[in-house]
C-alpha cells in the first residue's frame, strides 16, 4: 500500500560529517589508550620484582663505586703522607681493588639482568596495532 500523496515521507539518512568521524576517532583512541594503560599496569605489577632487583643492583653498584673512590682517595693520601713506606697504604689499596672488583661484578650482573626486556606484552600490543593501522 502506498502512502497518501500528502503524507510525510521519512527523511533520508543523513551522511556522516567530519564531526561524527572525529568523535568516533577520539572515542576509539580513548578506548585504545585505556586498554594500553591497563595492560601497562598489569605488566608493571608482574615485573615489579624484576624492576626492584634492577633498582637494588643499581644502588649496590653506586655504593660500591663510591667506596672504591673513597678508598682510592684515602690510599693516595696515605701514599703521599707515608711516601710508600707504610702498611696502611697497601691495605687501603687492597680494599680499593676489592671494592672496584665488586663494582665490576655488580655491573656485569646488572647488565645481564637488564637484558630481559620490560613490558613485553605492551610492546607486542603496540607493534600489532602499528601493523594493523599501517596495513589499512
Amino acid at each position: 500500500m502506498s502512502p497518501a500523496p500528502g503524507a510525510d515521507h521519512p527523511a533520508p539518512p543523513e551522511e556522516r560529517g567530519l564531526q561524527d568521524a572525529a568523535a568516533d576517532f577520539f572515542s576509539a583512541a580513548t578506548r585504545f589508550l585505556r586498554a594500553l594503560t591497563g595492560l601497562f599496569g598489569l605488566e608493571l605489577r608482574e615485573t615489579g620484582a624484576h624492576a626492584l632487583v634492577l633498582a637494588l643492583l643499581s644502588v649496590a653498584l653506586v655504593v660500591a663505586c663510591v667506596f672504591a673512590y673513597l678508598f682510592l682517595l684515602l690510599g693516595v693520601t696515605l701514599l703521599l703522607v707515608g711516601w710508600l713506606g707504610g702498611g696502611w697504604v697497601s691495605a687501603l689499596m687492597g680494599l680499593f681493588v676489592l671494592h672496584l672488583l665488586l663494582g665490576a661484578a655488580l655491573l656485569l650482573v646488572l647488565r645481564e639482568a637488564a637484558r630481559r626486556p620490560l613490558f613485553p606484552g605492551t610492546r607486542e600490543a603496540v607493534r600489532r596495532e602499528a601493523e594493523r593501522i599501517s596495513a589499512r
